[in-house]
């Protein structure tokens, strides 16, 4: 690029025996700019200030030279405004002529004032959420900020049968809701309490307060405005989607070790129905005290054919849905515990319950009877033994809204 007098290069530009490309040669700017500067400078007594305000800073120049002239007090106080300091420089000392000469000159224009960049968005407050139960509850904690007034939390215990069944509101300081969440996941251990996806919870329970209208659970008070303030949930993903069938072997090895899930603490308290047990304890009290039998061995046979009976039995159609969910839902907490192997275990039971495979074939609907009856204990425990409920030891404490 050659440095050129401002004069010459508008004699240039209104030059026609002069070619466009000669003069972005020599000035340094685009052939396509060097053509607007020139049907500018032929019509500057029409020209828009703001059109010639946005020409590179040696065409701006000379502009300004040609709206001194001209003179076009209005393109000067545009130029005055431009990103080059020569072309703001040229255009100032030209509106100064200006008023000199009594031609009345518009203030140029201000810069405008530096605009603060915004705070960064604060992070939302994290979910969490209890792994489900033998009767297919748990317990999910989703908050929310409230600006200048701290973290809204909601505490909600969700059932796959009855739905929303129990829900607190409070609001919490920041400290406060710090140390509540560090309570969550201390006090919340035995529950498998973990954080859970945003979304995920609050799609949860979406689906538990919907599954009220089906069911005719009482809804928690405040349970609508407050899911209302949450806005509207996504629908919750196919938990089968996540876990598809393993290769054959594998399925059936999975499947096999679905038993041992039973020794996990957060599987330790899952039992068949209360109502079922109770019904099954009766039938093997029977055998137990009845003279029909000629010896124990003939007993012991007896009472272990009720048994295998009784699983054979135990999963009618809905049971069955129920169960396959909620092992889906084990699945999904056990993979995000890192603990694979029985993640699949989990998930190959629930895929033969829905296949429909009968009770007997599957290890972990058989010990959801079996373990009810020991052989030193026929009579049946009650079914929440050693399972903590979603609401009992857990850090539910504050009051309701």
């Amino acid at each position: 690029m050659t440095t050129i007098d401002s004069e010459r290069l508008l004699a240039m530009l209104r030059d026609p025996n002069v070619e466009s490309q000669e003069i972005a040669a020599l000035v340094g700017a685009p052939r396509e700019e060097v053509g607007r500067a020139a049907r500018l400078v032929l019509g500057l007594a029409r020209a828009k200030p703001e059109e010639v305000a946005t020409l590179p800073a040696p065409l701006a120049l000379a502009l300004s030279r040609a709206a001194l002239a001209a003179p076009r007090a209005d393109v000067l106080a545009a130029l005055a405004g431009h990103a080059s300091r020569d072309v703001a420089k040229e255009a100032k000392r030209g509106l100064h002529l200006l008023r000199a000469r009594g031609v009345q000159v518009p203030e140029p224009p201000r810069p405008a004032p530096p605009v603060a960049a915004p705070a960064p968005a604060e992070p939302p407050p994290p979910a969490y959420a209890s792994a489900v139960d033998g009767r297919g509850e748990r317990a999910v904690w989703l908050s929310r900020a409230v600006p200048g007034k701290g973290i809204e939390v909601g505490q909600a215990v969700i059932s796959d049968e009855r739905g929303l069944v129990e829900l607190q509101v409070a609001l919490l300081g920041r400290k406060e809701w710090r140390a509540f969440a560090r309570g969550i996941l201390d006090r919340g251990a035995a529950m498998g309490v973990g954080e859970l996806e945003r979304d995920r919870a609050h799609a949860l329970v979406a689906e538990a307060r919907a599954r009220n209208e089906v069911t005719g659970q009482r809804v928690p008070e405040g349970a609508d405005l407050w899911l209302a303030q949450l806005g509207p949930a996504a629908p919750l993903p196919d938990p089968a989607a996540r876990f598809p069938a393993l290769p054959a072997a594998e399925e059936a090895a999975a499947l096999e070790a679905s038993g041992a899930l039973h020794d996990l603490p957060l599987l330790r308290g899952w039992f068949a129905e209360e109502g079922y047990l109770r019904e099954v304890a009766a039938r093997l009290d029977e055998v137990s005290v009845s003279p029909l039998y000629l010896d124990e061995r003939q007993r012991s046979e007896q009472l272990a054919r009720v048994l295998e009976d009784a699983v054979a039995r135990s999963l009618e159609p809905p049971r069955r849905a129920l169960l396959a969910g909620r092992l889906y839902s084990v699945a999904e907490h056990l993979d995000a515990a890192g603990d694979a192997a029985n993640a699949r275990a989990a998930a190959a039971a629930a895929r033969a319950l829905v296949a429909g495979r009968p009770a007997g074939e599957i290890p972990f609907a058989r010990r959801l009877l079996e373990k009810a009856f020991p052989p030193a204990a026929p009579a049946a425990p009650g079914p929440d033994a050693g399972a903590p409920s979603p609401g009992e030891g857990s850090p539910l404490i504050v009051a309701p809204r």
